[in-house]
This record gives C-alpha cells, structure tokens and sequence, in this order.
C-alpha cells in the first residue's frame, strides 16, 4: 500500500501540473470577463448536478460492491457494477432531456446577477455542456471500480491527457476568435477520460450488457444508503452554487476570479493528501466490512498525523506566498493586474481551511464506511446555512473575497463538528497526534521564517523568485521536521526508498 500511496501522489502530481497550464491557459488567453464567467457556469451545472445524484451514489456503491465480493464472489460484484451502470445512463439521458430544455431556468438558478447577454451566453453553452454528465458518471462509476480493484495508477494518471486536451482546445479557441471550440474540446477532454480508463477496466474481466434489473436487492439497498448521502452531497454543492450565485452579482469577471483560486486551491490541496483518502476510502470500507475496528483506528490516527504533516506547511506556505504564488501562475496574458491580486487573496482565504477540508473529507468517508451518511447530512445542512449567512455578510465587506472567507469559515466549523461526532466509534486524537501537532507547528513556524528571509534577500529573480521560495520552504520544513524526529517523515523517506528500488 506505501508504494502505491507514494507512485499515485507522483501520478498526481504530474496530472495537477497539467491542470494548472489548463488554468494558467484559460488566464493567459481570455482573462477574466463575461465570457469566462459563461463558460464556467455552463461548465459548473453538469458538474453540480452530477456532484448531488451520482457523487453521492458512487459512496454507496463502493460499501455495496465490498459487501457483495465479501458475502458471494467478485463476478456477481461485476453483475451488480453493469446494472448500476445502466440505470445510471438512463438516469442521466432523463437529466440531459430536462436540463437541455430548461438550461435558462438552470443558468438563472446558478447566476442570477448575470445581463441577459450573459445569460443567453451561458445557457447556449449549458446546452453543449450538459451531455458530459455521461462520461462524468462513467468515469466516476469505474474510478470507484478500479480503486476497488487495486488499479490506482490509472485513475491517478487520468488528469493528464484530460488537461492537455483543454490547453489544446482553449489555444485554438483564441487562435479562431470562437469560444465554441473551448466548449467541444471541454466535452471531449472529459469523453477521452473514461476512453482512458476503458483498457484499464476491461484487464479486470469486466464486460458490459445492457441487461437491467431494478429488482435487485443490492441496488435496493444501495439506493436506501444512498438517499441521505445524496442529501449530503447536494448540500455540498448548493455551498458551491450559493458561492457562485453570489459572484455573479459582483460584477463582470467575478465568477472566474473565484474559480481560478478555488481551482488553484484544490489541485494544492490535491497534491497532498486527498489522493491518498481517495485510495483509502474502499480500504476503511473493506476493514468495516471485515469488522476489524482495531485496524481502522490505527489507520485514522496515522492518516490524521499524514494531514497534520502535509495541510498545515502548505496553508502556512500560501497563505505567506499568496501574491507571488498567483503573480507567477496568473500574471500574464489578458488577466489584468487587479483581477490577480483578487485571486491572491481569495486564495489566500481558501487555504485557511486546508486541514479542515482534510478532516472534513476523511471524516465523511469513515461515516460513509459504517454505512451511516445521517450524521454527514445533519452537519452540512448546518454549514449551509453558516455560509450563506457569511456569504451574503462578508461579500458585501470584502467582495468576491469575502466569499472564500465564508467558505472556509463554514467549512472549519462543519469538520469540528464532523469530527467530534467520531466520537461515537471510539475515533479521536490521541497523544501521538497531539505530539505530531506540536512538532509540525513548530517546523511550520520555522519554514515561515525562512520564507521571509528568502523573500528579503532573494527577491532579485521576478517572478521566478517564487521557485527558490518553495525550494526553501520545502527543505526548511522537512530538516525541521527530521530534526523534530516527525516519524511519519521518516516512513515517507522509506517509502519513496522502496518505490523506486533505491538504498541509501
């Protein structure tokens, strides 16, 4: 599992690095105005509704397929992922008839502060966008399917031809004055995943009918355990839609500068330790499964000391480098100066909840793991309502800023809650957690030293600076933390020793 852990982080990685150019692309040749703001919420729509019906669906799938590999054999678990799958295709033909028929309504809903210009605009390209709801679903289905199969490495890599398709697409888009091109090769970036995975899925022995059975009693269930984590999930994203809906009153541009950091802010936060939960998810699943509670909870704590490790030198690191992080990244292109620095600091913001997102995610998925998605939905409804309060109050103070803020705000107080309701299967921080919290702080404060030094001394080379501060931040924190005798960082030092085959 450690060499797994350490080459899908890798993959990534690499797969994170493309997303930023696709990112960086979209900045450089179309900066922040109407038109992007169109595209990303006809872009946000499928994703949202595909995020609260077949998200949510996808957690109760994968206890489901442990449950039915433990109690019969892995060939019914394949029967049962090809009926799933099919009453999903049918269930997104039916959402891709209405929403195509309604995509003003569904653009109003998501941006009501948009011109009609604007809103005509975005409900064009809703119109296009809505049919990647299928590989959305497809490709969620079979992640899910091949995580559960031990192929990591697919899924890990999957980002990278997917983003080098949208640089491609929003190139040629400028090169061609059409925006339209930038909303097809969207499309097909995100068909070209699941054409990815498909060689992948097939090595497992599965093969696809189109046989469908709403009788079987392992979609029964599943659609009983699913009900309140879709409840949760969607409250998840009516976060994301309140988010933007407010951006949209703010002015022209507004809705990009808020994806841009929050895109920015996830695929950091990505590069640390949402990739491994993502691994881990279908191990807790299997552990409950097997009832071995004993296991679970060493592996909880470890993986809380991971994100301990991880989330707080890079919140520290961010929230310190904010500006140059986004001058280097965005300041280029047809984004001009002031939108940058509206990006630092929404992104600055963001990241104040690094390790509350972490928990936060690891949290939902132990509960998800225990078959219990109630406590999950209980918490979110009333983070929901804390951020749209916030929302509301903080823009209003801080603009599109104050949105990040609110978000982070909620966010920290839905994972304390989330957290401490662990309680109950007899999860919470121990000695050795609290021990890792300290030394962490203390290699973070000194990282945040050196930044400042480096940002004294060192600040000679533009905008490249930024490369030799994180050089130095990064090899600050880590002497740090050996010399703190942080054991997780040791482990990881073996690790990356053993994955590539190395002695020291």
């Amino acid at each position: 599992m450690g060499k797994i852990i350490i080459v899908v982080m890798i993959f990534n990685l690499t797969s994170k690095l493309f997303a930023f150019f696709r990112e960086l692309s979209l900045a450089y040749f179309f900066g922040a105005s109407s038109l992007t703001d169109a595209y990303i919420v006809a872009f946000s729509i499928p994703t949202i509704i595909f995020g609260i019906v077949g998200s949510g669906i996808l957690n109760g799938y994968i206890p489901i397929y442990n449950q039915i590999k433990e109690n019969s054999n892995d060939l019914m678990a394949k029967k049962f992922t090809n009926n799933f799958t099919n009453i999903m295709l049918v269930t997104c033909f039916l959402v891709f008839i209405t929403g195509f028929f309604f995509s003003s309504s569904l653009v109003k809903i998501f941006s009501y502060g948009f011109n009609q210009e604007t809103l005509d605009l975005a409900s064009y390209f809703t119109k296009i966008s809505l049919l990647t709801i299928f590989p959305l679903m497809l490709v969620s289905i079979f992640s899910g399917y091949l995580q559960l199969n031990n192929k990591f490495f697919a899924v890990a890599f999957i980002g990278v031809p997917t983003n080098l398709l949208y640089v491609i697409g929003t190139y040629i888009a400028y090169k061609n004055a059409n925006f339209t091109f930038l909303i097809f090769f969207s499309c097909f970036a995100l068909l070209f995943q699941f054409i990815f995975l498909c060689p992948f899925i097939f090595k497992t022995g599965y093969r696809h009918n189109l046989k469908i059975n709403i009788h079987d009693k392992n979609l029964q269930q599943l659609l009983t355990l699913s009900i309140p984590i879709i409840l949760g999930t969607s409250l998840e994203q009516i976060n994301i839609l309140i988010d933007r809906t407010v951006a949209s009153s703010l002015g022209a541009g507004a809705i990009t500068i808020l994806n841009y950091s929050g895109k920015l802010n996830g695929a950091i936060l990505s590069l640390s330790i949402i990739a491994i939960l993502n691994i881990l998810f279908p191990k807790f699943s299997s552990l409950v499964s097997e009832n071995n509670i004993e296991k679970l909870k060493e592996q909880v704590k470890y993986i809380i000391n991971m994100i301990f490790i991880f989330a707080f030198p890079i919140m520290f690191g961010i929230i310190t480098l904010n500006k140059e992080v986004s001058i280097f990244i965005f300041g280029r292109g047809n984004l001009d100066k002031e939108s940058v620095l509206t990006t630092a600091k929404c992104l600055s913001f963001y990241s104040l909840c690094f390790v509350a997102l972490c928990l936060r995610d690891l949290s939902t998925k132990i509960f998800y793991s225990f078959k219990n998605s109630k406590t999950p939905v209980i918490n979110s409804s009333i983070g929901i309502i804390l951020n749209i309060i916030l929302n509301i109050t903080l823009s209003k103070y801080l603009g599109v800023s104050g949105i990040a803020l609110a978000t982070s705000i909620s966010t920290i107080f839905i994972s304390v809650l989330l957290f401490y309701n662990l309680k109950r299967y007899d999860i919470y921080l121990d000695k050795r957690n609290f021990i890792t919290l300290f030394k962490v702080l203390l290699a973070s404060a000194f990282m945040i030293f050196i930044i400042y030094l480096s940002k004294s001394y060192l600040s000679s080379f533009g905008n490249f600076s930024i490369l030799i501060y994180i050089i130095n931040a990064g090899v600050s924190y880590i002497l740090a933390t050996l010399l703190l005798g942080v054991g997780e960082i040791k482990d990881l030092f073996r690790l990356f020793l053993k994955a590539f085959k190395l002695k020291r």
